[in-house]
C-alpha cells in the first residue's frame, strides 16, 4: 500500500501544471445497491457477523468530482474515521 501511496504522490507532482489529475480515492465500506454490498450484509446478518458501514454511490461520486475540480489533495479516505493513523 505504501509503494501505491508513494506512486501517486510522485505521479501526482509528475504531471502538476500539464491538466492531468492523479489521484485516489480510498474507500473503506460496502457500496450502496452493488451486488457485494447485499451479498455481504444478508451473510453478515445470518451469522452475526461484524457491521460494516454502507456508503452511497451517489456520495462518492461527489467525493471524486470534488477532488477532480478543486485538486486540493492527491488521496481521501472514505469514511474518514479509516484513515491510516486515525482514532476510531
Amino acid at each position: 500500500m505504501s509503494a501505491t501511496r508513494n506512486c501517486l504522490y510522485s505521479l501526482n507532482a509528475e504531471l502538476a501544471g500539464t491538466g492531468i489529475y492523479a489521484g485516489a480515492l480510498t474507500i473503506a465500506s460496502l457500496i450502496a445497491r452493488s451486488e457485494v454490498s447485499a451479498a455481504a450484509q444478508a451473510a453478515f446478518e445470518s451469522a452475526d457477523g461484524p457491521q460494516f458501514p454502507v456508503v452511497d454511490p451517489d456520495y462518492l461520486a461527489e467525493h471524486y468530482w470534488n477532488m477532480y475540480t478543486k485538486r486540493d489533495r492527491v488521496e481521501q479516505f472514505h469514511p474518514e474515521s479509516r484513515t491510516p493513523g486515525a482514532t476510531a
